[in-house]
């Protein structure tokens, strides 16, 4: 098992299937949180603790638990103050309360009288906003919000080609994160900047779960906020000030070195 300590309240710990096999457990009975997986836990508990310098008595221990492609295991543990828990509860509750307007009987209804293309237009348009406004939870912060219910992390897209906007602090930031996905299938890159911040968007060539999951682990961690075919793209793209017009990664990533 590799553990990683990626800031004072996150650590990331790797486990491959083989090491499972070996102690008698499957990734399956982790993800599920298996009866047999109890001491294996208590363990990573501890040992997490450990690094996190994890106070019991003032402090909440969240764990997202994920399975990759080759059966290995990712399981993100998040050290929660009062701070942090309120500051994802008021997140959560700002893309909930939009959903809810959003989603209004009168917008239903108004799909439903439409007819044809229009109507899969409209059903669309709804269901990118909604989309978009939950991948707005997703910032810097977005694994302290994840439920300690131990869900499998999956994403499935409808297509291979998903276009990605992430947000930069600065060109340092983008620097980063472009070197750590530089390998990724990225088939097309462009940077801009917008009253101050910085903003690549990304087109990502694959259905594979895993990398798409590297891809969403970088901006977590590199980036401000990510975001997965949101309409502000589209602003971004018209509105916004053109730094580096193609292979953006790649310059970035070479920059970096």
């Amino acid at each position: 098992m590799i553990i990683v300590k990626m800031n004072d309240t996150t650590v990331e710990c790797s486990i491959a299937a083989s090491e499972l096999h070996e102690i008698g457990l499957t990734p399956e009975a982790v993800i599920e949180g298996a009866e047999n997986t109890t001491s294996f836990f208590a363990q990573l508990n501890k040992e997490v603790g450990q690094q996190l310098d994890y106070d019991p008595e003032t402090e909440v221990m969240m764990m997202s638990k994920n399975m990759m492609m080759d059966g290995s295991i990712r399981i993100f543990a998040v050290k929660m103050s009062n701070e942090d828990i309120q500051k994802a509860t008021d997140r959560i509750r700002g893309a909930a309360e939009t959903i809810l307007k959003t989603l209004t009987q009168e917008k239903v209804d108004d799909i439903k009288r439409k007819t044809g293309r229009e109507k899969g237009v409209a059903l669309n348009e709804v269901i990118t906003n909604v989309t978009d406004t939950i991948n707005k939870i997703y910032g810097r912060d977005s694994y302290r919000e994840l439920p300690d219910n131990g869900i499998e992390a999956r994403y499935q897209p409808i297509s291979e080609y998903a276009r990605y906007m992430i947000e930069f602090d600065d060109l340092d930031e983008a620097k980063r994160f472009s070197k750590v996905v530089q390998k990724l299938p990225i088939v097309d890159s462009k940077l801009y900047k917008y009253k101050g911040r910085f903003y690549m968007l990304a087109g990502l060539m694959s259905s594979d779960e895993s990398i798409i999951y590297e891809m969403r682990r970088a901006g977590v961690e590199y980036s401000q906020m990510l975001t997965v075919n949101s309409p502000e793209s589209m602003f971004i793209s018209e509105h916004a000030e053109l730094v580096i017009e193609e292979d953006a990664v790649v310059h970035l990533a070479d920059l970096a070195r």
